[in-house]
């Protein structure tokens, strides 16, 4: 029985395209004894002086500037902009990934992360590999630099992404709506008196869920803090992410505050935090949102990454499962409110629940051993043979 390797290659400068790949590795591998998956982080295997000049950036910009970033995203868009730096950048700066690709030599290349399909894409242009590229996005909308013509297909993260892609020329045959991968562990039907004793808690005092941390995070210590105001005897779970100064100052809360808190730091137990939750407090990252949805949990959403994540708020708010906190002294009021109202709460978590896609890693899965069957991808997407210039992939 041949072995066929697929390589996931990630950028992860936020915790999303992480998880991500990780719901993608192991639906990948569950009941597939003949596939060897890998997930490479390109974070962990480019140059320095690259991750200097393109990833950093990124990370200073959300926190520093914003505006300036929201003004760059929409230009971007709006000029349909596919990429900002050189080739030879990218050549150079991820010089060990590509020979990480070379030694693995992959059957199939998953890009879950913008900049890894550039870098895939190049990768196969320049030989450093011979397989096919599937791009799989961890967000509700899309951005120009996602259309390549090494890439074979797109799972997109929604219709609306599908859409954007589309009209920037994709064909359709080379779309599918996947959703965004998540742990199907999301899905399941905890029982939440059980879940909330397991962990401490009170089993009938309202429970609300914080998240922070990634590219731009969350100032958890000040919506805390803030979390006094609340009408209700309410239970928080925080969760830090890798910010571990973060974690020491809500530690130094504890006792300070009329608050029953719990913190915790980087966690594999998100589903049961969910399951136990009321309501999460969040950025509306495309990976937590849509495991809130999965879980049907109800979204205050706030403090967006300027660009993709303001189209994502806007993405959750109009389909009525979160509603938005312009800062975080509104947040009080909108607990409060959302506890007062269970009808309400409950009406969005049936609607989380309906848009949810708790399978799409698997998803994900089944188009990449499609992808692997060349017979089994046409009789999958019926796709036509490829026009000039695009992917040989697909005949």
């Amino acid at each position: 029985m041949e072995i066929r390797r697929i390589a996931i290659l990630t950028l992860g400068m936020g915790a999303g395209p992480l998880r991500a790949s990780q719901a993608v590795h192991l639906a990948l591998h569950d009941g597939a004894d003949n596939v060897e998956a890998r997930t490479i982080d390109i974070l962990d295997l480019a140059e320095p002086w690259f991750l200097r000049l393109y990833a950093y950036p990124h990370w200073l910009m959300a926190r520093r500037a914003p505006s300036m970033w929201r003004r760059l995203f929409e230009w971007r868009q709006r000029k349909r902009l596919r990429k900002t730096l050189p080739d030879w950048i990218f050549r150079r700066g991820c010089r060990g990934v590509l020979a990480r690709l070379r030694t693995f030599r992959p059957h199939l290349v998953i890009a879950t992360e913008i900049g890894a399909a550039r870098v895939a894409g190049l990768g196969r242009r320049e030989g450093w590999f011979d397989a096919p590229i599937l791009a799989v996005q961890t967000g509700f909308c899309a951005q120009p630099a996602w259309v390549r013509k090494e890439i074979d297909l797109h799972c997109a993260g929604s219709e609306e992404s599908k859409g954007q892609l589309i009209s920037w020329g994709v064909s359709a045959n080379r779309i599918v709506n996947c959703g965004v991968p998540v742990d199907p562990a999301f899905a399941l039907s905890f029982d939440r008196t059980e879940v909330r004793r397991a962990l401490g808690l009170h089993p009938e005092r309202p429970v609300v869920l914080l998240m922070g941390g990634g590219i731009k995070p969350v100032p958890l210590d000040i919506i805390m803090r803030s979390l006094e105001l609340c009408r209700h005897p309410i239970q928080v779970l925080a969760v830090t992410g890798r910010d571990r100064e973060m974690r020491q100052r809500l530690e130094a809360l504890r006792g300070q505050l009329a608050l029953d808190l719990h913190v915790f730091g980087w966690s594999d137990s998100i589903p049961e935090l969910m399951a136990a939750a009321d309501l999460l407090i969040t950025r509306p990252g495309g990976v937590t949102s849509s495991e809130a949805l999965a879980a049907g949990v109800p979204l205050i959403l706030a403090f967006p990454v300027p660009g993709m994540e303001e189209r994502h708020l806007k993405f959750l708010v109009e389909r009525k499962v979160g509603i938005a906190a312009s800062s975080h002294e509104e947040i009080p009021a909108l607990v409060s409110g959302l506890l007062d109202d269970p009808k309400r709460m409950e009406a969005w978590s049936a609607r989380a629940r309906e848009i949810a896609r708790p399978d799409a890693a698997y998803s994900v899965a089944q188009i990449a051993r499609a992808l692997l069957e060349k017979s089994t991808y046409i009789d999958l997407l019926a796709a036509p043979l490829p026009v000039s210039g695009e992917s040989a992939y697909l005949m």
